[in-house]
């Protein structure tokens, strides 16, 4: 029996299960104080142009999208509706349509069309599937299983107007078994997925077999949550992956002539392309009224790999510490961390990558007009020897130190608010190596002064910024100075037409070549009728003038990089019920 079938049949079993609960699980005789039919929800879209005088495009010139869910109730019975339409799809060309419906009651819901079931960060997270999931939540007992399609086929384009990479059909299903209450948790997990191999057109097989390989895997879970006294928590997860990188090899049924179990071939495709490898991660979090405290380790082997988790980096071994406290009747916090991670953990990579980081913070409320932060965060990136030996010209070393403080000023009345804040940031890199230093080295320091002004009574308010940066090396530095001036109001009686504008304007120079000032133009409208409708309007535009170079030179004006020109405006509607 394979893999496929026996999943099918215990998917069928619960579905068997969770429909006779639905037919029978409620009291016919409460049907009467139910609402016969109820319904909520909401409905939008929007659209967006852009322009640019770029000479290649970066975004489309227009784009649409509509969304809209909806949550029917039928005599107590939820039936969670949504969608999304938009003009993008593997070709660029039809119309992208999600939808998905997740009928529920009581401790019960079905999930039909694209819809998404989280298991653990290492084995199924972040990734939709089209098919059919169920999830029942009885007490403290906990189950659910999923099965659908995970990816699309997607051919070579052959046009190379969107160039996107070709990738297989692919198949998954997943099962999860916890038990929790408001304290504690133990949940085990199971996916497994699998490419299409015919599902690529047969004309371009070939092809894109030199690019990509139809690919499995198999990946096991346990997660949990468990407090170990009062105000100690412990918690984490450890998952364990069998992944084939190509199952167009075919199959082996015996290891250096040990025999596969016939389960084990059944559960998980198994050749010679088979990688087995396991991640976890743990976690303890202590918490006081007025100190709290965690420290968790995270270890991702090189190979581990779940098609279930669409971004995941392995190869990674990190540990992390914070703390925070708070003083003076929580008038003054104080909280710190520290993170080291590293790469090459088998020992395989010609170098290995030492991360270290920490960042202490502060914040005290003088009174009730006056706040005080103060920031410091380190960031050290250092080269290690792996199979390759490195010198110092070679060796990648690099400390950078940002400190940042704020403070903060408001008082108010009846009639207004004034809000009075800076900040400033300083930024130094220190590369220590001999080679590279001279590039690299390098300050940053960026200043900030605000000021804004509200008429509480007659909805309105004006704000002004100015901002100074300045980087620097020993080569080189550019400076900008900017001064930003806003304002917004609220129209009609109900306060439901709300308007706002900014313009900008920045002065540029820099020490090694010309450069050209920005200027920049938001303006943004938003009405709402009533709680029903909503209805918005935005527009920016920024422009960088051309720069006249050496009158000595036959170019007059530096061309589309830095003589810029850039609008985007946008259009959105929604409607709730």
């Amino acid at each position: 029996m394979s893999r496929e079938i026996i999943m099918k049949l215990i998917f069928f079993l619960i579905i068997q299960f969770t429909s006779t609960i639905l037919i029978y699980g409620q009291d016919i005789g409460d049907l009467g104080s139910q609402e016969p039919f109820t319904i909520t929800g909401g409905i939008g879209g929007n659209t967006t142009f852009y322009s640019s005088n770029e000479p290649f495009s970066t975004r489309d010139p227009f784009s649409w999208n509509i969304h809209g869910n909806f949550v029917p109730t039928i005599y107590g019975f939820s039936l969670p509706f949504s969608f999304s339409v938009s003009q993008y799809s593997e070709s660029y060309a039809d119309p992208f349509t999600q939808f998905g419906i997740s009928p529920s009651y009581k401790w019960i819901k079905l999930h039909l069309g694209y819809r998404n079931i989280p298991f653990s960060p290492f084995v199924f997270d972040g990734q939709n599937f089209l098919g059919a999931g169920v999830e029942l939540n009885p007490g403290s007992f906990y189950i659910a299983s999923f099965y659908g399609k995970t990816n699309k086929a997607i051919s070579r384009d052959t046009t190379r107007i969107r160039h996107r990479e070709p990738q297989y059909a692919r198949n998954a299903y997943g099962v999860k078994l916890g038990i929790k209450d408001q304290k504690k948790e133990l949940t085990i997990m199971y996916m497994q997925a699998e490419d299409e191999i015919s599902s690529i057109n047969d004309g371009l097989q070939e092809e894109i077999e030199e690019r990509i390989s139809p690919e499995s895997n198999s990946v096991l879970g346990l997660s949990w949550n468990f407090p170990i006294f009062k105000k100690l928590t412990w918690q984490g997860d450890v998952a364990a992956s069998l992944w084939t990188r190509d199952i167009s090899l075919g199959e082996v049924h015996e290891i250096e002539e040990v025999e596969i179990p016939g389960f084990v071939r059944d559960i998980a495709s198994f050749n010679y392309s088979s990688v087995f490898s396991w991640s976890g991660q743990s976690q303890l979090s202590l918490s006081l009224d007025k100190f709290n405290a965690m420290v968790g380790y995270r270890r991702i082997q090189p190979d581990f790999k779940s098609l279930g988790v669409p971004y995941m980096v392995n190869d990674i071994e990190m540990i992390n510490v914070n703390m925070g406290t708070r003083l003076i009747k929580g008038k003054w916090s104080l909280n710190g961390a520290y993170t080291t991670q590293h790469n090459n953990l088998d020992g395989m990579r010609n170098t290995e990558l030492v991360t270290n980081t920490g960042n202490f913070s502060t914040n005290v409320f003088f009174s009730q007009h006056f706040n005080l932060s103060a920031n410091l965060t380190g960031v050290e990136v250092y080269q290690n020897d792996g199979l390759a030996k490195l010198s110092d010209s070679t060796r990648v070393d690099q400390l950078m130190l940002t400190y940042t403080i704020v403070p903060s000023l408001n008082f108010f009345g009846d009639n207004h608010q004034h809000t009075i804040s800076s900040s400033l940031t300083y930024t130094d890199l220190n590369d220590r190596n001999p080679v590279t230093m001279h590039q690299a080295n390098g300050s940053n320091i960026n200043l900030s002064g605000n000021y804004s002004l509200y008429f509480i009574r007659r909805y309105f308010g004006i704000n002004t910024n100015i901002i100074y940066s300045k980087y620097e090396t020993q080569s080189s530095d550019y400076e900008s100075i900017g001064l930003n001036g806003g304002a917004n109001i609220q129209f009609l009686e109900n306060r439901n037409l709300m308007v706002q504008a900014n313009i900008g304007y920045f002065v540029n120079k820099a020490s090694d070549s010309p450069t050209g000032d920005n200027i920049t133009f938001n303006l943004s409208s938003n009405f709402s009728p009533n709680r029903h409708h909503s209805f918005g309007v935005a527009a920016n535009y920024t422009i960088t003038p051309p720069v006249n170079l050496n009158p000595l030179n036959e170019i007059d004006q530096i061309p589309y990089a830095v003589n810029s020109k850039m609008f985007t405006a946008s259009i959105n509607y929604s409607y709730k019920f």
